[in-house]
């Protein structure tokens, strides 16, 4: 067992190592490549952890320093037996000899010991790994559907922008101080109330959590996890998964910068969140918040303009991955075996001690796992069956009788099950009365955003109010400038701040909705600011101009008149619906004379414009 692990040890040292150094090589490439290169890494060091269930093993013997000491004969030796002892008399029961915990029958070897030693850390890690992926089971749970449009439509945006096409909840959660997002099938974003509140960063913190599940980082996530929790005991793993972790932030922050978010701004948002990390749930999910020791990577990053951004190139992708398969599944096949001890006989001879009885070979049996999962179940067994073993030693029963041990330990048995059901009880109430005492913190915490939201729109209206009376927007003028056009009728007060400030009366309003039905608020301050009023509107209707808002506000701005218009039209000019073309005749001077004069003169190439000078205007074609 010992020489199994440090075979171990020493490939995924070889493979850790080699693809640091090859990250340390590939520094100039994009983070999506070096991404590629650290998972591709973590995958290998997985494939050497399953790869003795699948693959043959090919033996190798190590150096006589890289084997247990121990002693080892060459060839088996005859042993003899040891000469009879006779049997010793019965021993009183009244003068019993004291139990030996040495001879109990609990004793473990040196092999099952290596096991435990190894398996109890990763065990542990396992299981810190699932609490983590069940607390966001619980989160998704309580959170709340998130239905602000603001934030759906960024979702929606980013989901069009990176080709994302599966769906994606987006959930809103008091339990959690920065977003989160996990899953691959059905993947969530969870935000907290106060990336709710900030609208303005929608937009990056949608686009970095969606390259997350677009680019399936979750699974890398926990592929991570399993590789530091089955190679613990060596630090370039757990130095190379801090290094994937970065990377895929890394490569999110391209992402969003991608999206056409400013540098500037989303460095900002990093800096801003960085205080608020969710450091238990990062265990089991990706967040918008950096670490405090990857804050100023990040930051530096997303503003140096110079750092290589794009995706990573496909023929990179698959040559990092072939080459990674052909080292890494040799060295996976490959098995050492301590120096001297490969030609060990099948049936070796048993050695014969004092008593008579055969001892238990030192070799250690030929099918013991070589794959860390079976490792770490017989470790975790081995380390069971002692700690129970230690505790019959230390609490031996009184009784001889196996009728009497049977019934003592069917008593202990129900005795355990009643304090496994009494604990559940307890369990059963504290959960529920948390669970209620958050419920009540929840409705708190919601009856103070309402009672905030309320204060601020108070405060709202009563700078509106100030607002509307400094304009003179009073009720009555709202009111009757609603009752003037339908247009008005769903406005809210402050709209009619910009109608007031350039003279918009209700008889007005009434007068344009009459000459033109689809006038919006926003026509009629552009229409009078440049003076168009409905008269103007019906006598360019009655000389052939029917046209809209935006034609009429450029014809009244230089001066096209009804008059002039009908004085081009007795002149010959046909008009054709061309507005522009009307309002250049009006604005070079032409005037219905000089079209009438040009009636019966032959075409001739037209000679450039005179430019007029700055000093003078041009003289009213209705003049002429």
């Amino acid at each position: 067992m010992i020489s199994i692990l440090l075979s171990i040890a020493l490939k995924s040292v070889i493979v850790a190592g080699g693809t640091l150094g090859l990250l340390a090589l590939l520094k100039n490439r994009s983070a999506a490549e070096r991404s590629w290169v650290a998972h591709v890494g973590l995958v290998a060091l997985l494939l050497l952890a399953f790869a003795p269930l699948v693959l043959p093993n090919l033996a190798v013997e190590t150096p006589a320093w890289m084997s247990p000491s121990a002693p080892v004969a060459n060839a088996p030796q005859a042993t003899t037996p040891a000469p009879a002892v006779p049997d010793a008399a019965p021993t009183s029961a009244a003068s019993p000899m004291p139990a030996d915990p040495v001879d109990s029958g609990w004793t473990i070897s040196t092999a099952a010991a290596a096991g435990a030693i190894y398996a109890l850390p990763a065990a542990i890690l396992l299981i810190i790994t699932f609490l983590a992926l069940a607390r966001l089971i619980a989160l998704r749970a309580r959170a709340d559907v998130l239905v602000d449009g603001h934030w759906l439509s960024a979702l929606a945006r980013a989901q069009r922008r990176m080709g994302f096409k599966h769906g994606t909840a987006l959930l809103t959660s008091d339990d959690l101080s920065s977003p989160i997002s996990w899953g691959l099938m059905r993947p969530v974003i969870l935000l907290n109330s106060r990336a709710v509140e900030a609208a303005g960063e929608a937009e990056a913190i949608i686009a970095h959590e969606l390259a997350h599940v677009a680019r399936l980082d979750w699974a890398k996530l926990l592929l991570a996890r399993v590789a530091t929790a089955l190679f613990w005991f060596n630090p370039l793993v757990w130095m190379l998964a801090r290094e994937a972790h970065q990377l895929r932030e890394e490569a999110a922050d391209d992402a969003v910068l991608g999206a056409d978010i400013q540098d500037t701004d989303y460095a900002q948002l990093l800096v801003g969140v960085a205080r608020h990390e969710c450091s238990g749930l990062l265990l089991g999910a990706h967040g918008v918040a950096p670490s405090k020791s990857s804050l100023a990577r990040r930051v530096a990053r997303v503003l140096d303009g110079r750092s290589a951004r794009g995706p990573g190139a496909r023929s990179f992708t698959l040559g990092v991955l072939s080459g990674a398969m052909l080292v890494a599944a040799p060295l996976a096949a490959l098995t050492l075996v301590p120096g001297g001890r490969s030609a060990v006989p099948a049936a070796p001879a048993l050695a014969v001690a004092a008593n008579g009885e055969p001892t238990a070979p030192y070799y250690p049996a030929a099918d013991l796992p070589t794959d860390l999962p079976s490792i770490i179940a017989d470790g975790v067994s081995t380390s069971v069956t002692t700690a129970l073993a230690v505790a019959a030693v230390a609490h031996p029963h009184e009784a001889d009788d196996p009728a009497d041990a049977l019934a003592d330990a069917r008593e202990r048995r129900e005795d355990a099950l009643d304090a496994a059901q009494e604990a559940r009880s307890a369990a059963l109430e504290a959960a529920a009365e948390a669970r209620e005492q958050a419920a009540h913190a929840r409705a708190q915490a919601a009856d103070g955003r309402r009672a905030a939201r309320a204060a601020r729109g108070q405060e709202a209206l009563i700078e509106q109010a100030i607002e509307l009376r400094a304009l003179g927007v009073t009720s009555e003028y709202v009111n009757a400038m609603r009752a003037a056009a339908p247009q008005l009728r769903g406005l809210d007060a402050s709209a009619f701040t910009g109608l007031k400030a350039v003279g918009v009366t209700p008889d007005y309003a009434r007068e344009m909705a009459a000459a033109l039905p689809r006038v919006t608020p926003g026509d009629l301050t552009q229409l009078r600011a440049v003076g168009v009023t409905g008269s103007y509107v019906r006598a360019m209707n009655e000389a052939g101009i029917r046209a809209g808002v935006d034609e009429y506000v450029e014809m009244r701005a230089v001066g096209v008149s009804p008059s002039y218009v009908k004085k081009l039209r007795e002149a010959g000019y046909v008009f054709r619906g061309d507005v522009d073309k009307l309002v250049e005749l009006y604005v070079l001077g032409v005037s219905p004379s000089q079209l009438r004069g040009l009636r019966n003169v032959p075409p001739r190439p037209p000679a450039p414009p005179t430019p007029l000078p700055n000093s003078r205007r041009p003289a009213d074609p209705d003049d002429g």
